[in-house]
Parts: structure tokens; sequence; C-alpha cells
């Protein structure tokens, strides 16, 4: 009997340290986490990481992957444009009654009634800043602002900006937020297992036509927004896998336009850095560095980054990285852990040593 009890706290005792440490992987960042996730799981990942030129780091740079918000670049870009050009007065007053048009409840983690109750938005009242929707979109990352973007600035106009910025891999960008109502609008009366079906059989040509159906839908009745969704963990995932996809390498070619200040003309990049450099207001980061821009996105199964910067010592640095197909645990610890390698590999060169020599060995393991 002593024994069983013996053998019974022991077995007790290993599922305990088992337990922490699953807590400890689960719930603890790591620094280079990014870096060893993405080159231990090739399936899930692209990922390229440039120091002054210099690749320290990349794996599937020419593999198309979901981009989620990070596509918001995109739009940005069209905005500085048409600022720039004098198509658009960044300054123009828009009723933020406009916006709601585009805004679905429970679909955005809050993002645009984050952005609508900040005091930066606050401070204009009723009627908003064309700058500021835009900004919203990007520092928010609010779909509504985006979607309304998408109308104001013209989809064939943002979707010739990957042709003007040489994208190679970009598929076309389409109202997202709109395509989470084909289920409603097209496929009515449907059970779940053959709308899966149906939705992944859906042409991309014809997908990308629901969406721009039901963005007209949005934009003529208020009253449509407010409609029950059905998003359930299945129809979510046939939703993301279908978002606008790039390669790494795409966005790391953006990035290098973006940090270099040189590519755009002045006025254009004026208006960009206004937009998507907004953490560059902060001490604690203008202590680091001459400029500083980046847009992440995410869904239940991706997380994407694309990020810039030049620090004071003149170093300049672009990050990208996409994974798709994330378990939630990976997701999470992917969470915890990107801001943390983000910052050591912009601002400490034993770090940006590190991510190198976890590449180079990996490779070495590749050859053998």
């Amino acid at each position: 009997m002593l024994k069983k009890i013996i053998i019974g706290m022991v077995l007790i005792l290993l599922l305990a340290i088992a337990a922490g440490g699953y807590a400890m992987y689960s719930f603890f960042p790591e620094d280079d986490f990014v870096a060893r996730f993405a080159l231990e799981n090739p399936e899930k990942s692209a990922i390229i990481i440039v120091r002054n030129d210099t690749v320290l780091l990349q794996q599937n740079i020419d593999k198309q992957m979901p981009l989620a918000s990070t596509l918001k670049l995109i739009i940005a870009i069209e905005f500085a444009e048409q600022a720039a050009h004098g198509i658009l007065n960044p300054k123009e007053k828009i009723a933020k009654e406009e916006l709601l048009n585009y805004y679905v409840p429970n679909t955005d983690g809050n993002a645009h009634m984050n952005w609508a109750d900040s005091d930066e938005t606050l401070e204009y009242g009723d009627s908003i800043p064309l700058k500021n929707i835009a900004k919203g979109m990007i520092q928010y990352s609010s779909n509504a602002n985006t979607e309304w973007l998408m109308e104001r600035l013209g989809l064939e106009n943002i979707n010739n900006q990957l042709k003007k910025l040489d994208l190679k891999n970009h598929t076309p960008i389409y109202p997202i937020v709109s395509a989470l109502f084909i289920s409603n609008t097209f496929l009515k009366n449907t059970s779940n297992e053959d709308l899966i079906t149906k939705l992944n059989d859906l042409s991309q040509e014809q997908y990308i036509q629901y969406t721009l159906d039901i963005h007209e839908k949005m934009k003529q009745n208020p009253e449509f927004r407010k409609q029950t969704l059905d998003l359930n963990e299945s129809i979510q995932r046939v939703w993301s896998d279908r978002l606008p996809a790039a390669s790494a390498n795409d966005y790391y070619a953006l990035m290098q336009k973006l940090n270099s200040k040189t590519y755009f003309s002045k006025k254009t990049q004026e208006v960009l850095d206004d937009i998507i450099e907004t953490s560059m207001k902060y001490n604690s980061v203008k202590e680091f560095y001459e400029h500083l821009g980046s847009k992440g996105g995410s869904t239940l199964f991706i997380m994407t980054k694309a990020l810039y910067a030049k620090d004071k010592k003149g170093n300049r640095t672009e990050i990208v990285y996409f994974f798709n197909n994330l378990e939630p645990q990976e997701r999470k610890k992917m969470t915890m852990s990107m801001n943390d390698f983000e910052r050591a590999v912009l601002r400490n060169p034993k770090m940006a040593e590190r991510v190198h020599q976890i590449y180079l060995d990996h490779k070495m393991v590749d050859v053998r």
C-alpha cells in the first residue's frame, strides 16, 4: 500500500512539473521565440529580418501568406499620394456617423470604439479630419475606417498601388469586413457543413464580387451591419484563409521604401510619416529612433507584422513576419513574445547577432 502511495505521489509530482513546464512555455515571453518558431515551423511561417542591408534571418520569403490588417499599409500609401497630389484634403471634416455604416460590433477586437473614444478623436466632436481617419486605420486598426477609406479613395486606385510598388506576389485587396456577410447574404438557409464547402468552392473572382456587392449594401443601408452573424470557428477559418495575401519579400521591399525616406515624394512621405509613425510622439520612442513605423494584423489563426526603423546610431532595420494556421497556445505565446523580440532586435546588437546565429545554426542542421 505504501509503495502504491509513493508511486502515486511521484506521478502527481511529475504531472505537476510537466504542467509547470507547459505553463512556463505558454505564459512567459521569450525574446527569441519569434525567430525560433519561424525556423522550426516553416509550414506556418514566412519571415525576413534585415539590418543595414544584411539579411539576419529569412524563411519562405516568396511564400504567399494571408495578411490580415497589415494590408492597411497599402491603403495608407494611396491616401498619402492622393493627399500629396491635392486629390483630397487631409483636413476635410467627415461626420463620424458615416464611418459607422462599416462598423460591425464584435468583429474587430473593439478597435474602432477604442479609436472613437480616444482623446485625440473625441477632441474633434462629431466630425473628424480625413487624416485622423487614416491614422485610426493604422494606429488602432479600425476596420470601419478602412472600408470607409476604400470607398473614398477608390478600390481600383488602391489595387493599382500594388503594381506601382512592384509587389509581385500580392493578391487583390477587397473589403474584408464585408466578406463576413457572404453567408448571410448569398448562401442563406445552408447547413454549416454545406456552407463551408460552398464558401471554399467560390472562385476568388466570385468571392471578391460578393464582398463588393455587400460593401455597397453597407454604404446604402446603415441597418445592414446590424444583422446577426454566425461566425463560428469554421466560418472564421475560411474567411481568414481567403484574406488578401502577399509574400514577406513584398513587404520587406515596401519597408525598405518607407525606411529610405527617398522613394516617395517629399509631400507623400510627410503624410505617410504622420499616419504610420504615430509612436514617434512618445519620448520613450524618440530616445532610441530617428523614425519607426509598423503595422500588424491578426485573426484567430494569423499573426502578421511589417516594421521599419532607423535608430539614433543610423542603423536601418526591416522586419517582416507572417504566421498562419497557429494553434491557440502558439498564438498566445507569439502575442506575448513579439514586442520583446522586436525591441531586442532593434535595440540590442547582441540580439541581432543571436538571431543571425540561430539562422546559421538552423541552415547547418538542414544541410546535414
